[in-house]
């Protein structure tokens, strides 16, 4: 057993090692931004001659970068989008705390992102669809229920809503991490992400051994490994979040739930789907660590004009993964095509 034990401990160290020693470099092309405000850029993955493309405003999280959703060469999901024939447009969140304007989710929602869907209709004249991923997703709602005659459509992309279903071992925690961080929010006036990827790891410890464990065997000079370092790169490079912003993420919507039990507001307006009209697609990957499938799929229930699709898929495999094209992104692409670019009857099944 300590033979074990130790030979195990070697073949993690080792597989840390080859990460921090290996060789990638991210090197993708730079978006054009289109416009800065509060907190954010945002971002035109569009190609050129596509000017009369639908336009896709994307609101990623606020914990981690917009990148995952164009990692690397082959595993970009909105250079997929855009070679598709859509518009898509990224906001791209910066230092959040660094304003007062953005340094809380209602702040988020009225001086960041609806000034970005004022610009982009000025700039495309048109109401462009909404994809939110992962909590990016209840802000984008926020941003629908508020301004509806702004948005043509949504979508959500493992977005929870009910925290309390489905056993969420970060709902299990939020309550007792936000109380033993609160000094630590108190004196910073943020949440580092280190302490944020603790939260995330402690969903499944052994996860996080296993998989350093298994890259010590990898080729180092394969795409295999390119891609881990890139995902674990990205892992590494979150945001840390004002200390409002995490207070509502932990001691509110984690620990009390506010938004399935209609207690969330924005500028003291309640957020809630079922008075949101949009056609509206709810993607739910049902291997999800981070949000578990019934917490999503209570969105899809929330909302009155939703077509919610099951994916074979991860919470961050669904955007990054060599399967997500065939798994989620071909299925989304379809629903957008037929509900909104050629659409035929008044139905949005994707058949």
């Amino acid at each position: 057993m300590v033979r074990l034990a130790t030979d195990r401990f070697a073949k993690l160290s080792k597989g840390i090692e080859a990460y921090h020693s290996h060789p990638y470099c991210r090197d993708m092309p730079l978006p054009q931004t289109l416009w800065r405000g509060p907190g954010l850029r945002l971002l035109d993955y569009g190609l050129s001659g596509h000017s009369k493309a639908l336009p896709l405003l994307i609101v990623p999280s606020v914990i981690n970068r917009h990148y995952i959703l164009d990692l690397r060469p082959g595993q970009s999901f909105v250079r997929w989008l855009a070679g598709a024939g859509l518009r898509p447009l990224v906001v791209a969140w910066d230092d959040l705390q660094a304003s007062a304007d953005t340094a809380t989710i209602d702040g988020c929602v009225l001086n960041a992102l609806e000034p970005a869907l004022a610009e982009t209709r000025k700039l495309f004249g048109k109401a462009p669809l909404v994809l939110g991923y992962c909590l990016g997703g209840l802000l984008a709602l926020a941003l629908a229920h508020r301004l509806p005659d702004e948005i043509r459509g949504l979508v959500f992309m493992a977005t929870p809503w009910d925290f309390h279903v489905g056993g969420s071992g970060l709902s299990r925690t939020a309550h007792q991490a936000s109380m033993m961080m609160e000094p630590l929010l108190s004196s910073l006036g943020a949440l580092p992400i280190d302490a944020v990827q603790t939260l995330f790891y402690s969903l499944d410890p052994f996860h996080v051994v296993e998989k350093f464990i298994e890259f010590a065997d990898i080729d180092p000079t394969s795409e295999h490994a390119k891609a881990f370092v890139a995902l674990e790169d990205w892992l590494n490079d979150g945001l840390a979040m004002p200390a409002a912003i995490a207070r509502t993420l932990l001691g509110e919507w984690y620990a009390t739930n506010t938004p399935a039990t209609g207690a969330w507001k924005v500028s003291g307006q309640a957020i809630r789907p079922s008075e949101v009209q949009h056609q509206s697609l709810v993607l739910v990957p049902t291997q999800d660590r981070i949000v578990p499938p019934l917490s999503a799929q209570a969105l899809g229930a929330a909302l009155p004009r939703a077509t919610t699709l099951l994916v074979e898929s991860g919470h961050i495999g669904m955007v990054s993964s060599r399967r997500a094209e065939q798994m989620v992104w071909a299925p989304l692409l379809q629903w957008i095509n037929q509900t909104f670019v050629r659409p035929s009857g008044s139905g949005s099944s994707l058949g």
